[in-house]
């Protein structure tokens, strides 16, 4: 805990090396979102790079505070840290481990289309949560800020 509110940079360089690295072994292939009667169809290549775009913003943040002297809470920084690795991890695998559906019997169909629900929700709350920890980041980084340099 103490190396992640000292050097939190340092996790996020690792986690853009890991995507940069999936999106360009990915290469050419698609990934397919369907919401509602649209879908939207982005290259592995360019997501794994728009996200690494933003956790590099993340590290350049960081970098700069602590760089500069300026004292985070130490809670919200492990908390930001910590779930940003985490819900990133937990959006990119579960949807794998969603199942087919094979025409067996009806019973079969309705426990699977169950199943796939429930990890349909808990992606839209890794995103949810993934989210709202970003907000609390900014609350960390104003709140810094404005105590000012320690």
């Amino acid at each position: 805990m103490n190396y992640i509110q000292r050097k939190p940079y340092v996790l996020f360089l690792a986690i853009i090396v890991i995507l940069l690295s999936f999106g360009f072994y990915r290469g050419d292939e698609t990934l397919d979102i369907n919401i509602s009667d649209t879908y939207y169809v982005i290259s592995w290549q360019f997501l794994m790079i728009l996200i690494s775009s933003i956790y590099g913003l993340l590290t350049l943040i960081y970098f700069s505070l602590i760089k500069l002297n300026f004292n985070l809470i130490n809670w919200m920084t492990v908390l930001h840290v910590l779930v940003s690795i985490i819900g990133l991890f937990a959006i990119f695998t579960l949807p794998q481990l969603m199942k087919e559906n094979f025409p067996i019997d009806t019973s079969f169909i309705l426990d699977n289309a169950r199943f796939n629900d429930r990890i349909r929700y808990g992606i839209v709350i890794s995103i949810m949560i993934l989210l709202s920890v970003q907000i609390l980041f900014f609350v960390n980084v104003i709140y810094s800020l404005a105590r000012g340099r320690s």
